[in-house]
């Protein structure tokens, strides 16, 4: 987990967000960024997962147990899409789906999934899948 800044960051709005995750956005490779976050969406740790050019994989076990070591109440998820196209693949609706439900089992919520793109940013929420 990265180190955080003080003071902690609050993440309310989608802009704060994307600020967060904005260093994703010029990556030549796929990297997966997890904020974990307390009731106030204070920011409680973040976590990168690198992955390679066109793809990065998180297990959503590994997501769910820095949650529960965390006391986390909500997740947002981002990862960058290199190839400056924003729209989610098959693979990150699938992975955003899995991961809304095994959350809400923990009584965590996942806020949004966030997908970078150069300047371009996709939200899985208001695509209506969360």
């Amino acid at each position: 987990m990265s180190r955080l800044p003080h003071p902690v960051p609050r993440i309310v709005t989608r802009q704060d967000a994307e600020r967060l995750f904005a260093a994703l956005a010029t990556g030549a490779t796929e990297v997966v960024a997890i904020a974990y976050l307390d009731r106030e969406r204070s920011l409680l740790g973040l976590r990168h997962v690198i992955g390679h050019a066109d793809s990065a994989t998180v297990p959503v076990a590994r997501i769910a147990r820095d949650a529960i070591l965390l006391s986390a109440q909500a997740i947002l998820i981002a990862h960058n899409h290199p190839d400056g196209d924003p729209h989610p693949s098959a693979a990150d609706l699938a992975l955003t789906r899995r991961l809304a439900q095994g959350l809400d089992l923990l009584e965590v919520r996942l806020l949004d999934h966030l997908i970078l793109a150069g300047d371009r940013v996709a939200s899985l929420r208001d695509m209506g899948v969360i």
